[in-house]
């Protein structure tokens, strides 16, 4: 209990246990630096009165204000990059983000360029003209892929899919596609399918023609997204076969039925969405969108001297490798490369009358050797493929080969419907990682000639192994939920023509169902030998990997493989057989014309549902198959160490080991045995943490075979990883469990980069940001310092962001552990109820190039309301100058130090109310408590009661209901004499000369109402 000193005078104390608040008076010398004296003496003595010891004042409670900081999320890149339907705004700004909107270019100049001499595919035999000055009937109102519910009918007839080529026919009538409406559904059968509308034109994919998507185009289409929201609430709940939540533009599909949806009802290209066909939101980061079809390189270094593509459509196998850097010369070869691709205003109804990039036949095309070619760049046939004829898969109609996707009944259903055709519509390259990815239409055309869009494919090509691809083909189902056609499945065919080889091109496999291989032995005396020299081995794997083919089927000698894969030539039913594997390294007997087919599983698949399968293809110059070795990821630290995980193969050997190096550790390479080898296989390792010793190190994996035989190894750089923690102090330096609108919360943020002092890289541009909370002040005393304190860089707050930025010095070595401080104070008019959070994330770059991107653990402190006194007087002077009188008297406080008030900042959730009593702890005595002022007393003054405080009882002072947190200010009234208050009387004759010391108890209750009344 705390007491100041007084005489004559009363002093005032707060205690707080529960909800009872104390507050004392004391009479004492238990404090003489606060004692304040006065003397009454008689009124007929004229001596100098003695001065008065000077009173100190208490120091004020009040403290800076600090400022809080509101956690907002931040991007990885600093920036806040476009997502496909949602922009952000700066946490303050109440403007929308104003935003370009970049077109994405067409083809160069429009025209769709004439071929020599040759029929294409989709106009009867005749190729489709070029389209310069040619102008597109304009229908009323424009209808996005989205769609518009204009239902169309169409005839029941079931396509029986005949066999051989179904060649794709003009259709000339344009119908005008209706304005898509918004309407609440009447019932879930009628509802037309949502979509979303999501581009991903995030930062870092740029349009090849040297146009830059900005981030600001996405977050435009996105705005425009969020104005279409408000309507769809209900459609969302009712639709059917969504596999992701479409949280943003619902627009209604055109009718589908059992054919797809017509193509009149399909709009334009840039209207499309492909969002349901990509892995996430990032699908597409780091990727160019391409308007010229060309291939992606490979990233292969061998001996062979070789280039390998992954490409999408026709390439003469006739080409010269120059013609490879000629934009023109898909014209005079009569094939895709660098065709352009088809513009964003082109609709598919238009598309399909028109010369298009079949992305069907997806393929790896080898340039061979230019320095083992006899004219180098200029020579003929510098370029190898494998589709009939010479490469040109679509030159005459469908040549037997490519992708095709067909729907039954049941697993074992004829095919009753078959797309065979699929468009490209979008081409995108990723130069660091060499993958591609291509979004393509399926289009069924019924016997009529009439065309439907089937659904829309995603193919994806990436490079998993030396010479070895990924091909992923992940396709959304637009057919209606027709019960006759649930059942889809894929085959992918290959009528063989390996450089304009064809019937020389042998099949051989590759043993117990794993695939096939063609093995192109180089000799002069070969028709069409291999022109740099070199053997040509292309492999097509059947298993090892997820989602593979399930059947493979060799065509027969008595059947030619011009026609498509669900034929009785290969799979007539959905589920059909695949021919008997021959054994490794023995021939299939399709010997006078070499063709093959693989099909995956059946499946039953809705509307507006997604498939992924996958097949893997590899070209080398050898047939020995090394062994091979793959990484899941770059692995992550645990308990135990660093682990790492991935597959392995080893074809041709009975026992493989694993083995890894940690850089040059002491000139040792660290070994791991591995199991023996039954087929591919899995792998891991936990290298111990105590190995990697706080720096940056490369891991090098990789296998070798029982003939001592290395694969390719896989690196992974391993580095530390940063740490950043959060605390968060009262000012007694303990973890607050809660804080009050007025308290000062202390935060620190402990950064270590986890190197050590070996370690020669800095901070560099490494920063530290913190948004501030709103229920906080500014905040003061911003420090950046190391462990003893020293200043180690800079901090400041920016008010506008709101936001907190600490910067180590760009030179700090990076061993040394940071640390930012600062204090904030709670906002007087801080929510109660609400929480303080606290959260930091460090970012940027080190010197030495290696990003950092790490978010802290965050902290919450609830904000609480409180009774409590708000203030108490130190100090009540009665006077200095009181006069002894043969008379009672009676005192009013002259002045208080501070006030006696009360704050009431609780939630009001329900009714609140509190009082306040007084009680004397101890009467007015002088000279060390020797002389009691007898018969003299303190008094209180409330309402109709007045009262002397004793010892023996509590008087209610001060009663309030709260109806807001004002502070209440109990002694505004002490110094009026008719209003309520404390006084002091002293009885006639009491009095000696001296100082007189007494205390006070003050107590701040929380009763309800009616008690307190």
């Amino acid at each position: 209990m705390k007491k100041l000193v007084l005489l004559m005078m009363v002093c005032l104390l707060v205690f707080a246990e529960s909800n009872v608040y104390v507050v004392e008076t004391a009479v004492g010398a238990e404090n003489p630096a606060t004692t304040t004296k006065c003397e009454e003496q008689p009124e007929s003595e004229r001596k100098e009165q003695p001065e008065s010891d000077s009173k100190e004042q208490p120091e004020s409670d009040s403290e800076e204000e600090s400022a809080g900081c509101e956690e907002q999320p931040e991007s990885e890149s600093g920036e806040e990059p476009a997502t496909e339907s949602e922009g952000q705004t700066e946490p303050d700004s109440k403007e929308e983000p104003t935003v370009e909107v970049e077109e994405q270019p067409g083809s160069e100049n429009k025209e769709e360029p004439t071929t020599e001499g040759k029929e294409q595919p989709g106009s009867n035999g005749e190729e489709e003209p070029a389209t310069e000055g040619e102008e597109p009937s304009e229908p009323d109102e424009e209808n996005p892929i989205a769609g518009c519910e204009q239902p169309v009918e169409s005839d029941s007839e079931e396509n029986l899919a005949a066999e051989g080529e179904e060649q794709l026919e003009g259709n000339s009538e344009e119908n005008p596609a209706m304005e898509c409406e918004e309407e609440e559904p009447e019932s879930k059968e009628n509802l037309e399918k949502a979509c979303e509308e999501e581009f991903y034109l995030e930062e870092g994919l740029v349009m090849e023609g040297d146009e830059q998507l900005e981030p600001d185009s996405e977050e435009e289409l996105a705005a425009k997204d969020e104005e279409k929201l408000e309507s769809d609430s209900k459609e969302e709940e009712l639709a059917i076969g969504i596999e992701e939540q479409l949280d943003k533009c619902k627009r209604a599909l055109p009718t589908s039925t059992k054919e797809g949806i017509p193509i009149d009802e399909v709009g334009k290209i840039s209207d499309i969405d492909f969002s349901s066909l990509n892995d996430s939101k990032n699908e597409l980061d780091g990727f160019r969108e391409m308007t010229k079809n060309r291939g992606s390189k490979l990233p292969i270094k061998d001996e062979s001297g070789r280039e390998y593509y992954m490409f999408f459509g026709d390439i003469y196998n006739g080409r010269t490798l120059k013609s490879l850097e000629d934009d023109s010369s898909y014209q005079t070869e009569n094939d895709d490369w660098l065709r352009p691709l088809p513009d964003k205003d082109t609709t598919l109804k238009q598309l399909v009358n028109m010369r298009y990039i079949h992305a069907d036949n997806f393929a790896m095309v080898t340039a061979l050797n230019e320095k083992k070619l006899k004219d180098g760049k200029d020579e003929p046939n510098g370029v190898v493929t494998y589709y009939f004829e010479q490469g040109r898969a679509t030159y005459e109609g469908r040549q037997g080969n490519g992708l095709a996707i067909a729907h039954g009944k049941s697993r074992s259903d004829w095919q009753q419907y078959v797309a065979l055709d699929m468009p490209l519509l979008k081409l995108y390259i990723n130069e660091e990682t060499s993958e591609i990815i291509g979004y393509a239409a399926t289009i069924n055309k019924t016997r009529n000639g009439d065309y439907y869009l089937d659904g829309y494919v995603r193919i994806k090509m990436r490079p998993v192994a030396k010479g070895r691809i990924n091909v992923s083909m992940k396709y959304l189902k637009l057919r209606s939920d027709d019960a006759d056609y649930q059942f889809t499945n894929f085959a992918y065919q290959v009528h063989m023509d390996i450089a304009g080889r064809h019937k020389a091109s042998k099949m051989w496999s590759l043993g117990n169902n794993k695939g096939i291989y063609f093995n192109e032995v180089w000799n002069s005396s070969y028709e069409r030998p291999i022109k740099d020299g070199q053997n040509y081995v292309l492999f097509f794997h059947r298993d090892g990997y997820a989602n593979h083919p399930a059947a493979l089927k060799a065509n027969s000698v008595d059947y030619d493989p011009h026609t498509h894969p669900f034929t009785n030539v290969f799979f007539d039913r959905l589920n059909s057989d695949g021919s008997f594997d021959p054994g490794k390294g023995k021939k299939y007997p399709n010997e006078t014309h070499p063709g093959w087919a693989l099909r995956w599983d059946p499946i039953k698949l809705g509307y507006n549902e997604t498939r992924e399968v996958n097949l893997e293809i590899s070209i080398s110059n050898t047939i020995d198959q090394l062994p091979a070795i793959q990484k899941d990821n770059d692995g992550e630290y645990t308990d135990k160490g660093y682990h790492i995980t991935g597959t392995w193969s080893a074809p041709d050997s009975n026992k493989t080991k694993l083995h890894y190096t940690i850089d040059t550790i002491n000139g040792n390479e660290q070994k791991v045995e591995g199991d023996e080898n039954l087929g591919p296989g899995t792998w891991e390792l936990t290298i111990p943490s105590d190995k990697l010793k706080g720096l940056d190190r490369v891991i090098t994996v990789y296998v070798q075979d029982d003939y001592g035989r290395k694969s390719d190894p896989v690196t992974i750089k391993i580095s530390p990883t940063l740490t950043i923690k959060e605390q968060v102090f009262d000012k007694d330096g303990n973890e607050p469990k809660e804080v009050e609108p007025g308290e000062t919360l202390s935060y620190q943020i402990l950064v270590d980069s986890g190197y050590i002092s070996d370690d020669t890289g800095t901070y560099g541009g490494v920063t530290i940001t913190q948004e501030h909370d709103k229920n906080l002040g500014p905040p003061t005393d911003l420090k950046v310092i190391d462990e003893s304190g020293k200043e180690i860089g800079t901090a400041t707050y920016n008010a506008s962001t709101n936001k907190i930025e600490a910067k180590p010095k760009t030179d700090l070595p990076r061993f040394t552990k940071v640390k930012i401080t600062f204090n904030a104070k709670v906002r007087d008019d801080a929510t109660v109820g609400e929480v303080v959070k606290g959260q930091a994330t460090a970012s940027g770059k080190y010197s030495t190039g290696d990003g950092v991107n790490q978010t802290s653990n965050e902290v919450k402190v609830p904000i609480v309301g409180v009774l409590k006194f708000e203030s108490v007087p130190e100090v009540i002077d009665f006077g200095d100058n009181l006069k002894i009188s043969p008379k009672n008297k009676t005192y009013r406080p002259i002045s208080l130090d501070t006030d006696l008030a009360v704050k009431d900042s609780r939630s009001r959730s329900k009714q609140l109310s509190w009082t306040v009593t007084a009680k004397l702890e101890k009467p007015l005595t002088r000279d060390g408590d020797k002389d009691e002022l007898k018969g003299s007393f303190f008094r209180y003054r409330y309402g109709d009661n007045d009262t002397a405080l004793t010892k023996d009882a509590s008087v209610e002072i001060y009663t309030k209901e709260t109806t807001n947190s004002e502070v209440i200010k109990i002694s505004d009234t002490w110094s009026n004499p008719d209003g309520d208050g404390l006084s002091l009387e002293v009885r006639a004759g009491a009095a000696r000369v001296g100082a007189y010391e007494g205390a006070i108890q003050w107590e701040l209750r929380d009763v309800p109402l009616n008690i307190a009344e």
